[in-house]
């Protein structure tokens, strides 16, 4: 399953149009089931500290990661354009 996690901290507006991007689409195109959304909070210990570990330090950053845990790709300080992102999650030639 692919993994979509966002960086970022709570009341910012980007990183919560981010999430509900990511989720519109995929229930659009149909890949809800295959893709996970997750929002990790850099204010909180846990995120912070999976932040460090995907070297994520904008807010908010986006990063893709394949079903081994290999980036994909990534996005920061800002909100990815669909169009960059559907081909990674469908699994389109880009």
């Amino acid at each position: 399953m692919l993994m979509v996690k966002v960086f970022g901290k709570q009341g910012c507006e980007l990183c919560k149009n981010t999430v509900h991007k990511f989720q519109f689409f995929l229930e659009r195109w149909g890949l809800a089931d295959g893709v996970e959304v997750e929002f990790l909070d850099m204010g909180t210990p846990e995120g912070l500290a999976e932040a460090m570990m995907h070297d994520a330090s904008a807010v908010p950053t986006t990063v893709i990661l394949n079903e081994a845990g290999e980036e994909q790709a990534r996005w920061e300080g800002a909100v990815p354009p669909s169009s960059e992102f559907k081909p990674i999650i469908a699994g389109e030639s880009a």
